[in-house]
């Protein structure tokens, strides 16, 4: 990688000096509210639930370590750029995962380029793949031309934004190039520019708004059929941070669903639990927390976990977000299963394995989670034995600082009647700290407040 990496700077400077503009830092602050459809990354391909579940399974593990990577980082360092930094060294801060979960719809430029991008919680830089490509994933949508939009313009060394990539370099021309690492190996790199972005409201309207983006002509690893990453954490590169985004709201539909997900950003009123995706229980609401070493990622006060009618005795330093940057609970649209640290995962399962009262299976497949063995589905898979084998599983609560979220079944179990067993979907995150996944906030609207500082959650029908 180090090679094509070096190979691709005369490019890069050449694709560069075609433009000589002087681009605004950052966006105007935005007052409206926008609301988008998403898109699941597995949508339209004709799976089961169980094969759904599997394969988001396979990419939470992948993201697991991807966080751990990022998390045990110890976040940015500020103030150092690729010229300071000389070749990325061990230890120097990369964030989670390109192999995420939910795609946007957005277009680029003047005309509009149609681009399909992955949201992500858990990163900051907006990017997708340009042309002409030294190196390209593969994508769905064709590559943004940047010589084909006349508001394309590279950002000089002088941007703000630019001083805010912790991988960046000045060279001549006076034009800001990138490099942008992910936990999972995937590396973005190419200019830096700015450009008006179009979202396509699903009221019918239309915002388009200049963002700062990386333009990558040089990118390895995984985008899971996405053309881009959209990064919505706190720091300035993100959409949140450049619109100056007051709240942000999504409905996740399950993963089954033909419904469309949806998510809704800007001031947003009060009554974003009120309309579609109305809330159909009662609204609760947490706190925010911040890390200085980890800055991207949204912490929540998480307390602990009832298993039936049991709160079980966890200590709260397994939840507790330490000085340097490590532990703490994020809250992540990124990850599907939720992940704990192995000591507080084999208490939850523990648990529900002394109310279930049902051994592990021993044939489960790793990509099935923690299974146990229940009675098989007799009656050449008819309906009524199917049922017959469904077991009663105990309830599953998640406490947080002022708020408690008792998950639906569907939320956390997968069953298999015919296979004989019954997973609980969570798993391990390698002790780096917790992450509450998306497969738990299905059929759930989620607001995160930023000028208040608080996350609230209730039921809804998505």
């Amino acid at each position: 990688m180090k090679q094509a990496l070096v190979a691709l700077a005369v490019p890069l400077l050449l694709a560069a000096s075609l433009y000589a503009s002087t681009p605004p830092d950052t966006a105007e602050a935005f007052a409206g509210d926008v609301r988008v459809h998403l898109t699941h990354v597995d949508a339209g391909k004709q799976m089961s639930r169980r094969e759904l579940i599997r394969r988001a399974m396979q990419r939470s593990k992948a993201r697991a370590a991807a966080l751990s990577v990022a998390r045990s980082g110890g976040g940015r360092v500020a103030g150092k750029s690729a010229q300071q930094e000389g070749q990325q060294q061990p230890g120097v801060p990369v964030r989670a995962s390109g192999d995420l979960e939910y795609l946007i719809d957005l277009a680029i430029g003047t005309p509009p380029q149609p681009v399909s991008a992955l949201l992500d919680t858990g990163s900051d830089l907006i990017w997708t793949q340009c042309a002409p490509c030294a190196s390209c994933l593969a994508q769905p949508d064709p590559l943004f031309t940047p010589a084909a939009s006349s508001s394309y313009v590279p950002m000089r060394c002088s941007g703000q934004l630019c001083n805010d990539i912790l991988h960046h370099s000045c060279q001549r021309p006076d034009t800001c190039t990138y490099r942008y690492n992910y936990g999972d190996g995937t590396t973005t790199l190419g200019v830096y520019a700015t450009d008006h972005f179009t979202f396509a409201s699903s009221s019918g309207e239309k915002l388009s708004v200049p963002l700062g983006f990386g333009c990558g002509t040089m990118n390895v690893g995984s985008l899971n059929n996405g053309s881009g990453i959209v990064g919505f954490g706190r720091d300035p590169l993100s959409l949140v941070s450049q619109m100056s985004i007051r709240r942000f709201s999504y409905c996740l539909t399950p993963y089954t669903s033909t419904r469309k997900s949806t998510l809704l950003f800007g001031s947003l009123s009060d009554g974003v639990f009120d309309g579609d995706d109305a809330a159909t229980g009662q609204v609760q609401t947490t706190r925010l927390l911040q890390s200085r070493q980890n800055p991207t990622f949204y912490y929540v006060p998480f307390t602990g976990v009832t298993v039936g009618t049991r709160r079980l005795r966890l200590p709260p330093s397994a939840f507790s977000l330490r000085p340097d940057g490590s532990g703490g609970v994020i809250v992540d649209s990124g990850t599907a299963l939720t992940l704990f640290p192995g000591a507080v995962l084999a208490e939850v399962l523990r648990a529900f394995r002394a109310q279930l009262r049902l051994p592990f299976a021993n044939s489960s497949s790793p990509d099935d989670g923690v299974c146990f063995a229940t009675p098989m589905a007799t009656g050449g898979g008819r309906r009524a034995s199917a049922a017959r084998a469904v077991v009663a599983v105990p309830r599953m609560v998640f406490h947080f600082q002022g708020a408690d979220l008792e998950l639906p079944r569907r939320n956390y179990v997968l069953d298999d009647p015919r296979r004989g067993s019954l997973c609980i979907l969570l798993a391990d995150s390698g002790d780096s700290g917790s992450t509450i996944g998306n497969f738990v906030q299905q059929d759930m609207r989620v607001l995160y407040d930023l000028e208040a500082e608080t996350l609230s959650f209730a039921p809804a029908q998505c």
